[in-house]
Formats: C-alpha cells, structure tokens, sequence
C-alpha cells in the first residue's frame, strides 16, 4: 500500500503552528520572570535589572496588595492644567482651565479593557508629587523634586509642545476634591464642599519633553 505523498502546505502550517507556540510560551515565561521579580525581595538580578522589570511592569502589570484588602477612596479628585503660551511677537498668553481627569474618565467609559494608564498614571503622579511637597508646594527632599517633574511630563505627554499653535512655557496644576456622600444607611452627614489645590506656575523647557 502506498502512502499520499506529504503536502508542503501542511508541513507549512505545522512548522507556522510550532513556531507560534514557541514563541508565546517564551513571552510568557518572560511575563511570568517580570512579574516574579517585581515582587521577590532584594537580589542581584534584581538589583541589575531594576530599570528593565520597572519599565516592563509598569503601569500595566502593577502589582497591588489592596486588590486583597480594598480601601475604596472617599473622596472624588479631579486634575486639571492650564497652560501659558508665547506668541509670535512674544506676547504671553493662558488657557482656561483643562479638565485631564475628564478626559481619563471618557477614555475608561465603556472599555472593555481599559487602560491603567487611563485608570492610575495621572491620579498617582499628582498624589505623590502632593504627598512629597510641604508647606508654600515646597519639594521635601530630591524625592519631592522628582515626583513633581514627573507630575509636569504626565501632564505635558497629555497637552503637547504646543497649544493652540504657541508653544506651551509653563503649567500650572491644580487639584479639586468633593467628598463622596455615605450610604443613607450610615446616618452619616458628608460636608457639602469643595476643596482646590492650585500649584504655582512650573516653567517648561525643551528637557521636559524629551522621551514624551
């Protein structure tokens, strides 16, 4: 008896099918490497590699142990930038205010996946630049410095070199917080007011952009 001889069409797909599964099991044990090393304690591979783990984890794999032990915040913040321009003539002009957590909100609504970028990015760089800046938004410490750059590039990655065809020279960030009411079951009576933040104007160079 005489066999079919093989067809290069199906050898073709068995090697096209090896192939793909030989490369998501490496992206996986990759994933499985970052993720593991995130969390591990101190080591040499870590200590090495800090920037590589950091840059792949973050913001999307971020690991955090509230997802176990949930504290719902109860407060609602918003984060919003207005900008100074300089014309062609040198003359100085500034925005109205922009609502960036809008923007985050109506990227969220309705994803089925959304983005932490969307959900975290903006919120946590404002919290830690607040947390690590004292009284007069005075940086306590190299730490306040860097978190308040890394507030201003955010917010630069979201409004651009330029606004409406003027370059952007400064920001100024600002911060509002209204209460979230309690259950009416608490019994619980929540201040009907809003508080603000309002930052004092950061001047931008070219440096704040560079790698946005």
């Amino acid at each position: 008896m005489v066999s079919a001889p093989d067809r290069p069409w199906s050898r073709l797909s068995v090697a096209l099918l090896t192939a793909t599964a030989t490369v998501l099991a490496a992206a996986l044990l990759v994933h499985l490497a970052m993720i593991f090393l995130t969390l591990a304690p101190a080591n040499v591979l870590k200590a090495r590699d800090q920037e590589v783990i950091n840059s792949y984890v973050q913001p999307e794999f971020g690991q955090d142990w509230k997802l176990f032990a949930p504290n719902p915040k109860q407060r609602n913040d918003a984060i919003g930038v207005r900008l100074r321009t300089t014309g062609a003539r040198g003359a100085r002009h500034v925005s109205g205010w922009i609502n960036l957590t809008d923007q985050d909100v109506a990227a969220i609504k309705g994803a089925l996946a959304p983005s932490h970028v969307n959900q975290n990015m903006l919120r946590l760089a404002w919290d830690n630049s607040e947390a690590l800046h004292g009284p007069g938004d005075r940086p306590t410490g190299i730490r306040g410095v860097v978190a308040g750059a890394y507030l201003k590039r955010v917010v630069l990655q979201r409004v651009g070199h330029r606004w409406r065809g003027e370059p952007v020279t400064a920001v100024q960030i600002a911060g509002r917080y209204t209460m979230v009411p309690p259950p009416s079951w608490t019994g619980e009576e929540t201040p009907d007011t809003t508080t603000y933040r309002v930052l004092p104007w950061w001047p931008v160079t070219d440096q704040d952009y560079r790698g946005l």
